[in-house]
């Protein structure tokens, strides 16, 4: 065979051959290429937010639904995300707190958001906000396994960061506690509750609490309350909504009931009802 016709296969072969490479790695690129869309066909952003609810109650009823499924995107649905970054009050919280801090938990969101007035500010607000929600859930759902263990060592280490030569712990203990299975799909949701099942006190605190919470939201806020079951052991779910466009949402995990009530802030809203016994 001519040698020029012999070079010109090779180089035809492996061009053939780079070609399916490339489009090996393209489809199956570990970048993101195939990750959920952000955007529709006519690329505007997809909502975080779902169409809201009627009441707050319903509100709680369809996170409670979505924790049952383990649908994640669903749960994150129920809360207010761009209309809460939309109507935030920033100048209010401030002068509510009397304080600035950029790194922690405000107000509802992981990082103290951006005022200026920009698609990219408005952006990272939103962000801030799935973040907040997502560990919301994640305190949540670890309270629920705390509960659960039978291994009350790592669970008294949890927030301690003890050393494992410290304490009888080790690796393996706690790989067993997060395999711990916080059984979702035996939630039954049962009352809903008022103030007046709580016996509190002084009902003048959470009213003021609500009150500030409306101005820095900028929109009407209810405090819900309901009973849960999950795995035959009782726990009250405590959340704040919010209403926009005559529609409520879930707006942040636990509530002033629970507050008042001094419960801990790993509950993140979901109590066993034992504290509220101590």
């Amino acid at each position: 065979m001519n040698s020029k016709i012999l070079n010109k296969i090779k180089i035809l072969i492996i061009s053939v051959t780079m070609g399916a490479v490339l489009t090996s790695l393209i489809s199956c690129s570990p970048l993101g290429l195939n990750s959920k869309k952000t955007a529709d066909n006519e690329g505007n952003k997809v909502k975080v937010e779902g169409e809201g609810y009627s009441s707050p109650e319903k509100a709680v009823e369809a996170y409670v639904k979505y924790l049952k499924e383990e649908n994640l995107e669903g749960a994150m649905s129920t809360f207010a995300v761009e209309s809460y970054a939309d109507n935030f009050d920033m100048k209010a919280y401030y002068e509510y707190i009397q304080s600035y801090t950029a790194f922690i938990t405000n107000g509802g969101q992981m990082t103290s958001g951006f005022y200026f007035d920009s698609d990219m500010s408005r952006d990272m607000n939103i962000e801030s906000r799935r973040a907040y929600i997502f560990g919301g859930i994640q305190k949540q759902m670890m309270q629920i396994i705390e509960h659960n263990s039978p291994d009350k060592r790592i669970v008294e280490n949890i927030n301690q960061q003890i050393r494992f030569d410290d304490e009888d712990v080790s690796a393996e203990s706690v790989m067993n506690f997060l395999s711990t299975n916080p059984m979702l799909e035996s939630i039954v949701i049962g009352d809903f509750l008022t103030l007046e099942d709580f016996n509190l006190p002084n009902t003048q605190v959470i009213d003021k609490a609500l009150e500030d919470k409306e101005k820095i939201w900028g929109s009407d806020v209810e405090e819900v309350a309901v009973e849960l079951n999950i795995a035959h052991e009782d726990y009250k779910l405590l959340m704040l909504c919010v209403c926009y466009d005559d529609k409520w949402y879930l707006a942040e995990f636990g509530n002033p009931i629970g507050q008042n009530y001094g419960v801990t802030y790993i509950s993140m809203g979901m109590v066993p009802e034992e504290e509220f016994s101590r």
